[in-house]
């Protein structure tokens, strides 16, 4: 199994960066390997790294792929484990780099075959008519034919394409359909035809009406190669994938990373994504692997979420959590890809009222915040571990401001963030706990007696108004904020 991929001089990785894979255990998404990050960041770098060392061809590097802040010199490096040792030994290594002497060839230290690699570009997509179909060869190979200086998103011809190979097996293409309708939900009826003028094409059948792929839509072109991938890629083999997601519904994107979570239970998947519904959770918990890839000054750099143990506990409970199930539901998640500033708050009502005050107090610029929120001030902690963990340089917290203690605590642990206290104990005026039980009341909303029960906030108790008391206060602190966020 690989192990570990090095970069070193390709593209924008100008100093050397490491991703450590998953390797799967028999728990559900053990194997799995998800790269976000921003664009530019980095991540389609890392599939052309694979894409260079996988390949079949002769590797040679543009002057545009080297990155000339270490004199145009690329070095790519991987590593694989194996339970059984070959050759005496458990762990190999395998370099492709440029030549000593410069210019754009590269040279391998290892035989081609050595890898069993997988790589699927990122517009999975053939022409529907071939005239090079090719039904020989092992159904299950184990590498890609993907020469490097291609653009990222190139057609599949038939000569590469499996599923030529499937027609001939009805036991595999039964395997193959199974799994596919796993995905869309219903079964596709498909297969390899020839034309008269002698091209072959995928005929698929829809409502009694025959077509060629040509008239399908590209999310469903792209399953195709997808789910025969998966199929193809047994256990001791790599899969990776550039954005699995693309065209592909959301709900079919939560069904096809169902299917990938327990593919990997004991195969290896990497992929790079642009879609939070391709995060899983579960798959953080179980061992899976998540990256994040992006530029801080002049290189792209990897951060691998490690967590702690306090920090997997609050992770579990997140998940499970039936008062607050967004913690890192799609919005939080979404904040992975961000290229960096975020404000951590410490609750859903915290998110919506902070960006009604933007409007009304008419400061301009955008706040990315966290999701809808820690889910309480105590969470906020976990959420700095996990951002900080994954390389965020530009994080700013927003307490209440009866929380100083708590947040001078955090504060001494965090302390490249910037923190804030509310100008007021809440977002907005909250009830007495006490009030349906209370004799006392005061104009329908104020005890008489017990006026220390009542919390004081920057809105009215309806959410509609800043307390005018507040007002130029919230503006200073939303203002120091954003200057924080974009430094």
């Amino acid at each position: 199994m690989i192990s570990s991929i090095k970069i070193k001089g390709f593209r924008g990785f100008a100093e050397e960066q490491e991703l450590k894979l998953s390797i799967p255990d028999g728990k559900k998404g053990s194997g799995l390997t998800v790269i976000v990050g921003p664009n530019n960041g980095g991540k389609s770098t890392i599939i052309e790294a694979f894409k260079a060392v996988s390949s079949r061809s002769d590797i040679s590097f543009s002057e545009g792929q080297r990155n000339k802040v270490v004199g145009s010199r690329v070095e790519i490096t991987l590593q694989t484990c194996d339970k059984k040792k070959i050759d005496g030994k458990y762990f190999h290594t395998y370099i492709l780099k440029t030549h000593s002497a410069g210019g754009s060839e590269a040279e391998r230290t290892f035989r081609i075959d050595d890898l069993p690699i997988i790589v699927l570009p990122s517009r999975r997509f053939f022409n529907p008519y071939s005239n090079k179909a090719s039904y020989g060869g092992d159904r299950l190979r184990a590498l890609s034919k993907s020469i490097m200086l291609k653009p990222r998103g190139q057609p599949i011809d038939a000569e590469d394409n499996g599923l030529f190979d499937l027609v001939k097996d009805p036991e595999l293409k039964g395997t193959f359909d199974d799994l596919l309708e796993k995905v869309l939900g219903y079964r596709l009826s498909w297969t390899i035809d020839l034309s008269n003028a002698g091209d072959y094409y995928v005929k698929i059948c829809q409502q009694n009406v025959d077509h060629d792929s040509d008239g399908l839509g590209e999310g469903l072109v792209s399953l195709l190669f997808l789910v025969e991938a998966l199929l193809n890629s047994l256990p001791g083999k790599l899969l990776v994938i550039d954005e699995p997601e693309l065209s592909l519904h959301p709900e079919l994107q939560r069904n096809l990373l169902e299917v990938i979570l327990k593919h990997t239970k004991d195969k290896q998947v990497l992929y790079a994504t642009h879609s939070p519904e391709m995060v899983s959770i579960e798959s953080i918990l179980n061992g899976g692997t998540l990256c994040r890839v992006a530029k801080q000054g002049n290189t792209s750099k990897i951060h691998k979420l490690d967590l702690d143990d306090d920090t997997k506990k609050f992770l579990e409970n997140s998940i499970e959590n039936i008062n607050f199930p967004h913690v890192f539901g799609y919005d939080a998640r979404s904040c992975f890809f961000l290229g960096d500033g975020v404000l951590i708050v410490e609750g859903q009502e915290d998110v919506v009222l902070l960006k009604k005050a933007l409007r009304l107090l008419d400061i301009k610029g955008k706040i990315n915040f966290f999701g809808f929120g820690a889910g309480g001030a105590g969470n906020i902690k976990y959420i700095l571990a996990i951002l900080s963990s994954l390389g965020f340089e530009r994080i700013c917290c927003l307490y209440d401001g009866n929380k100083k203690a708590e947040k001078d605590d955090v504060e001494k642990r965090f302390q490249q963030y910037y923190f804030e206290l509310l100008n007021a104990n809440d977002i907005r005026d909250k009830e007495c706990e006490l009030r349906s039980k209370c004799n006392f009341l005061k104009d329908e909303n104020y005890c008489k007696d017990c006026q220390n029960r009542i919390t004081k906030g920057i809105f009215d108790i309806h959410r509609k108004e800043i307390d005018k008391d507040y007002s130029d206060g919230l503006k200073e602190i939303l203002e120091r904020i954003q200057v924080n966020l974009s430094c």
